[in-house]
């Protein structure tokens, strides 16, 4: 949620409605139920300022339960009613991802960085929809870009967040056949969010292949600890 929160208080964006702030914090605090009921309160009241601003909010509150074709929906509902909340079209574009709409999703994302370039996430996920249309350079190109963003935030930018891009872009180098570059980019994962147990797997599965067995089995170990401790296996 606090990237959520970064966006809602992004100066070059639109405010959210303070007649929609209960429904926000509901839906934050994770009470989908009530934060729709909330902003449908909202709707039914005479004449609502920011209409779309409601559809967004339940939107939001599918999108953050993963049901993702009725998020887009509400989203998109929103946008047609207030174009101008760009917020949404940042979710939009997600939902748009996860549902494999990828024209749809890219137009989305890049109609968000038009009103505000500075967001990391986003070039990320420009990313992520340039990897799943096999459009490897235009991926390695946004994941980069979403890098150096969000490390240009110095002491604010996220280390998980960056974590998650320098995987992805381990991905990224794997489908180019660049080892060497999909190692780099997992160890830096790891030195920066050495909790994740599916990087130190991918990174076992490059040493293999480079040839350093005796790496990749300590990678291995490390990730089936992690496993064992994520899902409280650990000393059964």
């Amino acid at each position: 949620m606090t990237l959520l929160l970064a966006l809602l208080a992004a100066a070059a964006l639109p405010r959210l409605d303070p007649g929609l702030t209960d429904a926000f914090r509901l839906v934050q605090g994770g009470r989908f139920d009530d934060g729709r009921r909330a902003a449908e309160v909202y709707l039914a009241s005479p004449a609502p300022a920011h209409p779309g601003q409601a559809q967004f909010v339940i939107g939001l509150s599918y999108h953050q339960q993963k049901l993702y074709e009725r998020a887009e929906a509400h989203f998109a509902r929103g946008l047609g009613l207030e174009p101008d909340y760009v917020t949404a079209r940042f979710f939009r574009g997600f939902a748009l991802l996860n549902l494999g709409r990828l024209d749809e999703a890219r137009a989305e994302l890049e109609a968000y960085l038009a009103r505000d370039p500075d967001e990391a996430e986003a070039r990320f996920g420009l990313g992520l929809v340039a990897l799943e249309q096999d459009r490897p350079q235009d991926a390695q190109r946004a994941i980069e870009s979403a890098i150096a963003t969000a490390e240009g935030k110095g002491a604010r930018a996220d280390r998980r967040d960056l974590a998650r891009y320098q995987a992805r872009l381990a991905d990224v180098h794997l489908r180019l056949d660049h080892l060497e570059a999909a190692r780099a980019s997992l160890e830096k994962s790891i030195a920066l969010h050495p909790e994740h147990f599916e990087t130190w797997h991918k990174l076992s599965r490059v040493l293999r292949r480079l040839g350093d067995a005796a790496g990749a089995d300590r990678a291995q170990e490390r990730s089936d600890e992690l496993f064992r401790r994520r899902t409280g296996q650990e000393g059964s």
